[in-house]
């Protein structure tokens, strides 16, 4: 089952917002753009790791995804750190001993020899880890008061559901994951992706410039494919070539934040 702020029903997200908004308002520190990319990466990052320990486990040797799940694991414990030494309300705190409680959790299960039964208790963790990075990105966006940083959370959350569902589609090839909950996770992201695209292509051009909507589309082309795999029920699986297209639509979104970071920068 999702842990994610989507999984959610609307009256624990308000729950959840009521009683954190308050206090990180009265932070005295706001976040910056680095604060923002940094909890972005590492939320999307969370769900790259289930991908590599999913091909590890169907022993598909594309990209060496023992090798990138070692160097994404690195990376990840290091933007933690910058992340830890940034001051944050504390309100937030609880969300990041949270966080860092799912990630020891994580590191635990990528101990082990990668299984079927190992996967589903890895998502689990990993899911609850994304619900916190999450709650935590959209707050230290909406503290940096500055409007290009929501849109930045917007397609960081776009880039999640990608990799989720690329790693949510490998479980299920490998058998790790039943139908039933797989297609309902599936209908479950691609709503998530749909709300946050529509909103980024609707935004006024101040906001998401015609350049960076342009490659949003581009993104969104490589996705529609995507999509109609993840969604097939033939019961043929394509893993390796589902990897190829979240690691393309992986870097050609950190290249619009980039683009989008220098647009709020002007």
């Amino acid at each position: 089952m999702k842990q994610t702020l989507r999984g959610l029903s609307k009256g624990k997200k308000v729950g959840i917002l009521s009683m954190i908004l308050p206090l990180f308002l009265m932070a005295e520190v706001h976040a910056n753009a680095q604060d923002v990319h940094n909890i972005i990466d590492i939320c999307t990052s969370s769900q790259r790791v289930m991908k590599d320990y999913a091909l590890m486990g169907m022993k598909i040797e594309y990209h060496n995804p023992k090798k990138d799940l070692d160097a994404m694991v690195k990376r990840m414990e290091q933007e933690m750190e910058v992340m830890e030494k940034r001051a944050i309300s504390n309100a937030l705190h609880a969300e990041e001993l949270a966080l860092h409680k799912a990630w020891k959790s994580i590191e635990a299960e990528l101990q082990k020899k990668p299984t079927k039964a190992g996967a589903l208790t890895l998502h689990h963790h990993v899911n609850t880890f994304a619900h916190h990075c999450e709650v935590m990105a959209e707050h230290l966006a909406k503290d940096s008061h500055t409007r290009g940083m929501y849109d930045e959370a917007l397609l960081g959350r776009i880039n999640l559901d990608v990799q989720d569902l690329a790693a949510s589609y490998i479980m299920h090839a490998w058998g790790a994951e039943e139908d039933t909950e797989y297609y309902k996770e599936v209908k479950e992201i691609l709503a998530d992706y749909q709300k946050a695209y529509d909103e980024l292509e609707g935004a006024d051009e101040k906001q998401v410039s015609a350049k960076i909507k342009a490659h949003l589309k581009t993104a969104n082309k490589h996705f529609m494919a995507f999509e109609f795999m993840a969604e097939s029920r033939s019961g043929r699986y394509v893993p390796l070539l589902i990897a190829k297209k979240a690691d393309k639509i992986y870097t050609g979104i950190k290249k619009i934040l980039k683009e989008e970071e220098s647009e709020v920068e002007k």
